[in-house]
């Protein structure tokens, strides 16, 4: 995964190293990631509603409706049915500028009704811990650990110019709602701020 030869401006890193730590993450056409130990839940007894017509401050957002429990190595976080929870990759990742990526499930986990990710793409340029979008959509409770692989990286070269866009995503070690503005097709649209289908 990591060719010491290039600058690391110029090649994909995954910090531990999967070639070092554990070979069997390495399949023919991707790398398996493994669980952090950060979880992210929104709390329902805070939040009655999020209003996608509204912008969002991220801090605020996080502090208000938030709350994040580490979990240590051995031991579990239970997802219940129809529960939502944040969780980034154990491992550090960053992208060269000519290279994306994108993330997948593992289809074990999804037949359980663990759904994986829902936001999969990686952008050129990016460099921190992915958030992972869990969702149990099953019938039972889950039990998920701290390094257990958790999903799959998928790698493709970007032709063209090479544009490295800053998004409020990298750098992260811990899982994050994100920030949220509204397109300015919606903003147009709004007839006024009495109007409740907004």
């Amino acid at each position: 995964m990591v060719d010491s030869s290039l600058d690391t401006n110029e090649r994909i890193v995954l910090v531990p190293d999967p070639f070092e730590v554990d070979d069997a993450q390495i399949g023919r056409t991707s790398v398996d990631l493994r669980l952090g130990r950060w979880f992210t839940l929104l709390q329902q007894t805070r939040t009655s509603l999020i209003d996608f017509a509204k912008p969002r401050d991220e801090g605020q957002f996080s502090a208000r409706e938030g709350k994040t429990s580490f979990v240590p190595f051995g031991q579990k976080f239970v997802l219940h049915p129809n529960r939502f929870v944040l969780a980034s990759t154990f491992e550090w990742l960053a992208l060269p500028s000519d290279v994306a990526a994108y993330i997948s499930g593992k289809s074990a986990l999804g037949r359980m009704g663990l759904i994986i990710e829902t936001a999969a793409g990686i952008h050129p340029g990016f460099s921190g811990t992915i958030t992972l979008e869990l969702f149990n959509c099953g019938e039972v409770p889950v039990g998920i650990y701290p390094g257990m692989r958790i999903c799959q990286l998928f790698f493709h070269e970007v032709a063209g110019e090479k544009i490295v866009k800053n998004t409020s995503f990298g750098g992260r070690r811990k899982p994050a709602f994100g920030s949220y503005t509204p397109d300015k097709i919606l903003e147009a649209m709004r007839p006024d701020e009495a109007n409740t289908l907004f």
